[in-house]
């Protein structure tokens, strides 16, 4: 096969490619959109780590226990007193929580008895859930500070009362807890890999067929394989390009400030950019070269793009079960297209790199899997069935 009919299939692809702004325009848009998304999720997670604020706690009966009053406005709790109705206060949502002390505190909490409190909170309100969690932990600390002075006053150590004593000790490392919270960026670089040329290769092959330009180009003199190497190679640039600005944007939008404020190192340096551009590449060519050989089988441009979509969801089940531990990472996924990039791309974020030889195998794998992908595009287009099957 000589590379000058490839070439100039694949300039003419590209300049089909750039004047079809949607195709080229869907493409370029996943890789600001995809790393948005994953943006807002941080700065969600952000927000939730983000230190405590003053909490306003409506309290009814607040004077049968001056020392529980006492005991929350020490830990920022500013104390709503007089307050009627807080039931209907959060309900309104005027309220985020509200605590109601029993009529009857006074003479339980007297006879050593269960005292009774009542926390109203909108559990389908996530601010409100969040306050009454903090008031549930502030009121466990008060018990148990109560029930240490019961025991003292009867002579009785606390520390009978408790028979174990717990200490934690988190071993995990900063990149490890960073991974943990860019448990889904693997998912959208992935994506990118399978959105980036999805467009263009619907074009140039249903697209080109549904416009009867597709027989026209078959009656040249060019060998069938160097027709389809210069539309996968045009399908390539469009998807590394998507690739190489999901990864921009991914470097720009993880240095953000507000998506600093999580405590872990989250971020994505140059080096570790250029690591990921070099795994995920291999994948992004094997996925234009699949996305040809489907396309192919399509009667039109329109159905063409539903059966690619149909597709992208290969990369977002495997991730998802990933990211959420439904699946545990195996030896002999680091040799499969997809999930080893999966597995080497949450290793790195790990600060765990695999090794270049198994980096080096998966990517030769992945190539090999292309070129017969390819091989087996260029044997269709020698079917007559396959060249007209928008007239069928």
């Amino acid at each position: 096969m000589t590379w000058r009919p490839t070439l100039t299939v694949m300039r003419k692809e590209l300049r089909d490619s750039i004047r079809d702004r949607r195709s080229l325009g869907s493409a370029l848009l996943y890789a600001v959109w995809g790393p948005a998304v994953m943006a807002l999720a941080l700065m969600a997670l952000a927000r939730s780590r983000a230190p405590e604020q003053p909490i306003a706690l409506a309290i009814e009966g607040h004077l049968q226990d001056p020392a529980l009053v006492a005991f929350l406005a020490e830990r920022s709790v500013t104390i709503i007193e007089g307050q009627s109705g807080p039931a209907d206060g959060i309900r309104s949502r005027q309220l985020e929580v509200a605590l109601v002390v029993g009529d009857d505190y006074t003479a339980e909490f007297s006879r050593f008895e269960p005292a009774r409190v009542t926390l109203l909170f909108d559990s389908s309100w996530s601010d409100s859930n969040a306050k009454a969690s903090r008031v549930r932990d502030l009121l466990t600390q008060y018990a148990d500070r109560v029930s240490d002075t019961r025991l003292l006053l009867r002579g009785v150590s606390p520390s009978i009362a408790s028979p174990l004593r717990v200490v934690e000790r988190d071993l995990s490392t900063p990149a490890g807890r960073a991974a943990m919270v860019l448990a889904t960026l693997p998912i959208f670089l992935l994506l990118s890999a399978f959105v980036g040329g999805m467009g263009v290769a619907a074009d140039l092959t249903a697209g080109e067929r549904e416009r009867g330009s597709l027989e026209t180009l078959l009656l040249h003199p060019v060998p069938r394989v160097a027709l389809v190497v210069g539309k996968w190679a045009a399908v390539s640039l469009v998807s590394l390009a998507t690739l190489t600005l999901t990864l921009w944007m991914s470097r720009i939008i993880l240095a953000q400030p507000r998506v600093q404020a999580v405590d872990v190192p989250v971020g994505l340096s140059a080096g570790e950019a250029a690591e990921m551009w070099v795994v995920l590449a291999p994948l992004a060519v094997l996925v234009a070269s699949v996305q040809l050989l489907i396309a192919l089988f399509s009667k039109t441009y329109k159905e063409a793009q539903t059966q690619l979509s149909m597709f992208i969801f290969l990369p977002m089940i495997s991730g998802f079960l990933f990211a959420f531990g439904s699946v545990e990472t195996q030896s002999w996924m680091a040799w499969l297209p997809m999930l080893g990039q999966h597995v080497v791309i949450s290793d790195l974020l790990r600060g765990h790199p695999s090794p270049a030889l198994s980096v080096a195998g998966l990517t030769a794998v992945t190539l090999v899997a292309t070129a017969l992908t390819l091989a087996i595009t260029a044997r269709l287009l020698d079917r007559e069935s396959i060249v007209r099957r928008s007239g069928a």
